[in-house]
Formats: C-alpha cells, sequence, structure tokens
C-alpha cells in the first residue's frame, strides 16, 4: 500500500515538473523571439529560469530515487555478490536518508524567514518571490528522504519498488470491491 501510495505521488511529481519545464521552454522562446524582433524581452525570464531549474530538480528527484535512475557507476555493482549489492543499497539509502533530512532540516529556518520576509531576486521592474522555492526544497527533500526509507526497507526486509512494468498489473479499485 505504501510502495503504491509512494509510486502514484513520485510519478505525479514527476510529470508536474516536465510540464514546467515544457512552460519554461516556451518562455524562454518567448523572451528570444521577443528580444529578438521586438526589442521587447519578457522581464524576469533569468530569475524565473533559475528558480525553477531549483524546484523542477527537487519535483523529479523522488521519482528517480524511487526507480534507481539516478547516476551508478556500475563497474563494481554489477561485479559483486548479492550480499554486497545489499549492502551497497542499505548504505546508499542510509545516506540519501540523512542527505535529505540534511536539506530539509538546513533550509527550514531560511524558508521561514523567507515567508516572513517576502523575500525577493531580481532588479529592476521584476522581482520574483524566492519562499516558494525555499517551500518546495523543504518539502520535497522530506519526500525524497521518506522515498529513501521505503527504500530502505525493501532492502532491508526483501520486496523491491514497484516498476513501471508491475504499475500496469495493479487495477484501481471500484466502489463495488470496498
Amino acid at each position: 500500500m505504501v510502495d503504491r501510495v509512494v509510486y502514484t505521488v513520485t510519478r505525479v511529481l514527476s510529470t508536474i515538473a516536465a510540464f514546467w519545464a515544457l512552460a519554461l521552454a516556451f518562455l524562454i522562446l518567448y523572451d528570444i523571439m521577443g528580444r529578438t524582433f521586438f526589442n521587447h524581452p519578457f522581464d524576469g525570464t533569468i530569475e524565473i529560469v533559475a528558480n525553477s531549474m531549483v524546484s523542477i530538480l527537487f519535483l523529479q528527484m523522488p521519482y528517480t530515487i524511487y526507480r534507481g535512475a539516478h547516476l551508478r557507476t556500475t563497474v563494481i555493482y554489477q561485479n559483486v555478490s548479492e550480499f554486497w549489492r545489499r549492502a551497497i543499497d542499505v548504505t546508499v539509502a542510509v545516506l540519501g536518508v540523512w542527505f535529505f533530512l540534511s536539506i530539509a532540516f538546513g533550509g527550514y529556518e531560511d524558508m521561514l524567514i523567507g515567508w516572513e520576509v517576502d523575500e525577493r531576486e531580481g532588479e529592476g521592474s521584476i522581482r520574483v518571490p524566492v519562499y516558494p522555492v525555499r517551500t518546495l526544497i523543504f518539502v520535497f527533500a522530506l519526500v525524497s528522504a521518506f522515498t529513501y526509507l521505503v527504500l530502505l526497507v525493501h532492502f532491508l526486509f526483501g520486496g523491491q519498488a514497484i516498476t513501471e512494468e508491475e504499475e500496469g498489473k495493479y487495477e484501481p479499485v471500484s466502489g463495488s470491491q470496498i
């Protein structure tokens, strides 16, 4: 049950990030076209894109972690026994939980201060709010830590995360089956 929720939530977040990236591509195109043909760029494009890239990264991180699609050096991993693979996976999961909890708790106070003072970035006619990005980093660092925690349970007690192939096997429960 927890796997199903983690898989679905992380996949939805990754999809949102993909559409956000597509929207940024159109914003950049609009800025370039405005700058080139009308000598009127879209104000704030640099600030919006800079803050959005961090947000997109943290939205996609939990799904990448859950699928095991992050960068991994397989030279060693493929050439060790199952015991050592599991040891590597457990170590990575523990470090992942620690790393993302460190990011979350390290950024918590800055997030609160950002909301308090209405922190913004940029110069001139547009100033982009930064506190929503700080909030996304905090929240999705916690989601990433939880995702690693779910994987840690799998690595310690057996089982594995839901894969895209397995996702098709699950059918939604209809109201008549409850």
